[in-house]
């Protein structure tokens, strides 16, 4: 990934990040903002690389998107109701899915001709659940030392 899409994704991380974590109590709520900021890291990430937008492969960012919103929602109602671990665990997948974004669809314009594979629910949720684990475990770490 090139230093200007980087800095895009990782602008939109934080965004991501920030309003997932205040708006977890609302059950949600963060979606409401999460996801237009992804629809605008991929129109944003085209453009930088010179790709049109209309020729993005939308029904691939759409289902990352959208299952990628259901997935959050699944993860974060496990652990929502647990008050500190519920924000965290809501900002962390919502940077999973931005970074998740945002390398399939750097990916994508690298080489349209062997874009990476469709994504389904099982997958993301996979995501999600490996980045909270690690996440958890480098706590667990660090709290050992």
């Amino acid at each position: 990934m090139d230093a200007k899409c980087r800095r895009i994704t990782n602008r939109c991380s934080g965004v991501a990040a920030v309003a997932s974590f205040v708006a977890q109590p609302i059950p949600a709520a963060d979606e409401l903002i999460v996801v237009p900021v992804h629809y605008w890291l991929v129109v944003r990430m085209a453009r930088t690389r010179g790709v049109k937008v209309r020729a993005l492969p939308w029904g691939a960012i759409k289902k990352i998107i959208w299952y990628g919103a259901a997935a959050r929602l699944v993860v974060n109602f496990s652990l929502g109701l647990v008050p500190v671990v519920g924000a965290f665990s809501n900002s962390i997948t919502a940077i999973a899915l931005t970074e998740y974004l945002a390398r399939w669809l750097d990916s994508y314009i690298d080489d349209p001709a062997s874009a990476p594979p469709d994504v389904s629910f099982d997958s993301l949720k996979a995501l999600f659940t490996d980045a909270i684990k690690k996440k958890q475990s480098d706590g667990a770490g660090a709290e050992a030392t």
